[in-house]
Formats: structure tokens, C-alpha cells, sequence
């Protein structure tokens, strides 16, 4: 049975023609390695959920799951002489910048050991288009427990129908998405464009952050008390975190906004849990200020909830995948040299924000998997459409945060002191 990428994966695809995408999640196995046992759990776990024999055909943006024998991509690292975090943190860095192969049949998945005292530490990473991160969780969460010797894994639905009948089953908002489009887009040309539209390296960096209970506490107190999500406080802290990127617009600029960006999980629109279907249903949407180095964060994150407010409920990401429909037409028509700076001209945010929940997804196709951890690490790559993504990772004791930019477009300093601010402006929540 063959499937066929949906409009986020189509643009995931024509990103990565041109550039390693990938993801890369990490967690700690409580269990001693033996190489040899993990290798035989890596095999049996794809296999029974049946994430074997992938074959891409990326002219017509379609795939298949074929089965078969797994083939197993293992690096088993030497136990780190010094920080554990800095062997996590350069394991993940170097993982973005694997290449997987552009068309054909090849394993999307690879894999790395990395020896901490009783334990080990288990990365996966993966070809971006081919899974969003609660299916990732979800099947990391599942081979842990088959190395702990639980029982054979349930087979997965691989190939989930597209974004078609998400239209299909809702008419009206489809229409008041393409009705919408003007004004997102003369919202968009107020916003500031992102450094680096001019530089063709897309490799990326990587840098780590690790918050307490007590911070993610407040930022969950924040969001009750001004009546909007935690994913809008992350959307306003970050905000005003990377609005230090260049120096303030000049007065009466046209552009003057600062923009970010934000993925949304569609899943519960259009296919099955992530205990039963694998793949990746994402959406998109984009929240700016105007001056957000002299707003309070509340009133930064009051900015982004007037854009997040109806998002599920009149489902307003539908704007995002018609855009998404139209940049591929465009994809096609302009000039390969000017493909680069494509979306930062037309989409204009200056950092991403990708937040995943891992609470409920671990154990979710295997309910035996175990105590979930506090410390799972997440990385993601950044591509033309912005100079840096932010991994936020609620693990239920901790928000870790995972930083991947593009070191060609702003330096390792520039990001670190946006993630200080961005921490900073976390921690001082009421």
C-alpha cells in the first residue's frame, strides 16, 4: 500500500532537497547497555509495529512501508569523560546533520548509545517528513520497553489519508481560510524580515536548557491567570527573546513587527491517536508585536493569544496549509537560487517554536514502558524558513529546551543570549 505526504510534509520535502531536516529525540534507558540486546530490541520494535521497508518516491511525494527485516543504524558511543549534557547536546548537533537519502528505498531512523553510569542514553533520529514528534515519543517510549523485555508491539496504520478530508469535513473554514489570506498576508509585510535571507548555509548548530518544576509551575499559573495557553506564555517569551537578533527599525519603518512562529498538532483532525497511527499531521501559525523589547511579556502573550484564540475551534490553521498549497506553486516558479529565501520573505518570523507534551505519549503504545523521563532531550532542524527553532519538551518534572540555528546567519553568542532572555523571562513569571 503506497501513502502520499500531506501539504506539511510536501513543503518538509522540498526543504530537505536542499538540506538535511531532521528530528532527534533522546531519553535516558535506566538499564544497562548491551549492544548486542539493543540492536535485536531496535529490529523487533520496527518490525512488529511494522516502520520497515520504507521506500520514497519524492518527484510524485509519495511513500510506502513495505515490511521485511528492519535495518538497524546503531552508533554506540564511548561513556563521556566529562558532561553528560555536552556528549547529549554534540550527539544531537551532529545527528541534524545526517543525510538521508533524497529518493529511494532506505531506513529513516538511526540510532545512538550513549553510556551514563547504570544506564544509557537512546538517541533516535529521523527524517523529518516521515513522523511528526508525538509519533517519535511514542515509539521511543515503546522500545525502551521492549528492552526491558515487554511484550511484542501492536502494528501501526502507516499510511493515514491527507489533508483532503480534513476540507472535505469542514467546508466553511476551509473557505474562511482562502477568505482570510489577504490579510494574513498584509499582516506578514509590517513584520521584520530575519537575518540571513542572503546566506545559502543551512547547517545548524545545537544548544541545550533545562528548566525546573518550579518554572514550569509558573508558567502554567501565568497562563490560568491570563486566560490563555502555555504554548502562548513559550510564543511571548520568545518573542521578546529574539527581537535582539538586529538592532531596533528606524522610525516609521515599514516593518517594524517582530514575528515568531508556532507548530500545531492537527492530529485529532484527521487521523487516529498516535497509539495507533504513525506519520505527522502539522500545522502552523504566526503571532507578532510590534514592540516587544518595551511590552511586558503578558502583553506580548495577550498579542498572540488574539491570534491563537480561535485557532482549533474555527480551526484558523487551515490558513496556514493554504499558504503552505500556494508556496508550493511558487516552490515551482521561481528560480532555484531565490527558492532559499522564498518563505522568510513571505512568511517573515524570526525564530520557531515546536512544543510537545510527553506526558500520555511514552506509554501510549506500550503501557508497560515504565516511569517516563525528566530529562528527554529534543532537537529540531531549522531551515529557509527561520534562523532558529526552539524545542520545548514539558516532560511532566521538567521543560527541557532544545535550541537547533543556523550559525552562517547569527552566531552561537546572539543565540545563547536569546535563550538566556528567553529562561530569564520564564523564570520571572508571577
Amino acid at each position: 500500500m503506497h501513502g502520499a505526504f500531506n501539504l506539511f510534509q510536501m513543503t518538509m520535502l522540498r526543504w530537505r532537497s536542499r538540506h538535511p531536516y531532521n528530528a532527534t529525540h533522546v531519553a535516558r534507558v535506566p538499564h544497562a547497555l548491551d549492544e548486542a540486546r539493543l540492536r535485536a530490541t531496535l529490529a523487533a520494535a520496527l518490525e512488529e509495529t511494522g516502520l520497515t521497508g520504507y521506500a520514497l518516491d519524492a518527484r510524485r511525494g509519495r511513500y510506502e512501508w513495505r515490511g521485511g527485516a528492519a535495518e538497524i543504524a546503531l552508533d554506540v558511543s564511548a561513556a563521556p569523560a566529562g558532561d553528560v549534557d555536552e556528549a547529549l547536546r554534540a550527539a544531537i548537533e551532529r545527528s541534524l546533520a545526517r543525510r538521508f537519502p533524497a529518493d529511494g528505498a532506505y531506513a529513516p531512523f538511526a540510532f545512538e548509545a550513549i553510556p551514563d553510569r547504570d544506564g544509557f542514553w537512546l538517541l533516535l533520529v529521523y527524517d523529518h517528513i516521515v513522523a511528526g514528534g508525538d509519533s517519535a515519543v511514542t515509539l521511543l517510549g515503546a522500545i525502551c520497553e521492549r528492552y526491558e523485555g515487554g511484550p511484542a508491539l501492536p502494528r501501526l496504520e502507516r499510511h493515514p489519508a491527507r489533508f483532503r478530508r480534513l476540507v472535505a469535513r469542514h467546508p466553511l473554514q476551509a473557505m474562511r481560510a482562502v477568505a482570510d489570506l489577504p490579510g494574513m498576508a498584509l499582516r506578514a509585510r509590517h513584520s521584520r524580515r530575519p537575518p540571513g535571507l542572503e546566506v545559502r548555509d543551512h547547517a545548524n548548530a545545537f544548544l541545550m536548557a533545562s528548566l525546573p518544576y518550579a518554572v514550569v509551575e509558573r508558567i502554567a499559573h501565568a497562563a490560568a491567570a491570563w486566560k490563555v495557553t502555555r504554548n502562548d506564555v513559550l510564543m511571548g517569551a520568545l518573542i521578546r527573546a529574539v527581537a535582539q537578533f538586529r538592532p531596533p527599525p528606524a522610525a516609521n519603518a515599514r516593518r517594524y513587527a517582530v514575528a515568531v512562529a508556532s507548530i500545531v498538532n492537527i492530529r485529532r483532525d484527521c487521523a487516529g491517536p498516535a497509539a495507533r497511527t504513525f506519520g505527522q499531521f502539522l500545522a502552523s501559525f504566526r503571532a507578532a508585536h510590534a514592540d516587544p523589547t518595551h511590552a511586558s511579556l503578558e502583553e506580548v502573550v495577550r498579542a498572540v493569544h488574539a491570534e491563537s484564540r480561535d485557532l482549533r475551534r474555527r480551526r484558523r490553521y487551515m490558513r496556514s496549509l493554504v499558504a503552505l498549497a500556494l508556496s508550493g506553486i511558487a516552490w515551482r516558479a521561481v528560480r532555484d537560487d531565490r527558492r532559499d529565501s522564498l518563505y522568510a520573505k513571505h512568511y517573515p518570523v524570526w525564530a520557531g517554536l515546536t512544543t510537545l507534551v510527553v506526558q500520555g505519549l511514552w506509554d501510549a503504545i506500550a503501557p508497560r514502558a515504565g516511569t517516563m523521563p525528566s530529562g528527554y532531550r529534543r532537537g529540531v532542524s531549522t531551515g529557509p524558513l527561520a534562523p532558529a527553532v526552539f524545542a520545548a519538551t514539558f516532560t511532566g518534572s521538567t521543560l527541557e529546551l532544545g535550541v537547533s540555528f543556523r550559525p552562517a546567519t547569527i552566531s552561537a553568542a546572539a543565540v545563547r543570549v536569546a535563550l538566556d532572555r528567553f529562561v530569564a523571562g520564564l523564570e520571572q513569571l508571577p
